[in-house]
């Protein structure tokens, strides 16, 4: 821990040099992925606000993570009569599955635009203290944008709101 001289003369000295590398220190914080915990710990994190702490891609991937009897082909065939490539799809509609999908492979990758969520187990990788990797996702500002498929009261994916919600999300000009 530095005494209060010393960290007066490094508050002097960062001062000086700050006004010619700040945009080099900004562009290095944002490409690590780093620049909301900069911002945070500088007490700044209300100059860069918005639905996500980082920008995506609007014509990025559409992930579809949980458990379905909707076959793939079904819901992409859905997406392209919509107007979205099959290619912008990454599907992991096995139940089992989505407790082993990498969803950290998401965090500050601005390739993933958005992530569909059906029925899917409350352990998964990445999950951290939540009781559920949606509920994860869901509050933090390092992944994409989340949504969930539901039908009724429950998680689950159907033709009807996997379309619904691809309209919402078209039609907010968000995809």
């Amino acid at each position: 821990m530095l005494s209060i001289e010393e960290l007066s003369e490094l508050e002097d000295a960062i001062m000086e040099v700050l006004p010619d590398k700040i945009t080099q220190i900004l562009s290095r914080a944002n490409r690590s992925g780093q620049l909301e915990e900069l911002l945070k710990l500088l007490g700044l994190s209300d100059l860069h606000g918005g639905e996500n702490q980082f920008e995506t891609y609007k014509d990025g991937k559409i992930v579809v993570v949980g458990g379905t009897e909707v076959k793939e082909e079904v819901l992409a065939s859905i997406g392209k009569q919509l107007g979205i490539d099959k290619k912008r799809f990454e599907f992991c509609l096995d139940y089992e599955d989505a407790q082993k999908y990498d969803f950290r492979k998401m965090q500050y990758a601005p390739q993933y635009r958005v992530v569909l969520f059906g029925p899917t187990p409350h352990s998964g990788h990445g999950k951290g203290d939540s009781g559920s990797i949606i509920a994860e996702i869901e509050k933090s500002e390092a992944y994409p944008r989340v949504e969930r498929l539901v039908s009724g009261q429950d998680l689950k994916i159907t033709k009807t709101n996997f379309r619904d919600m691809l309209q919402k999300l078209i039609d907010e000009d968000y995809i």
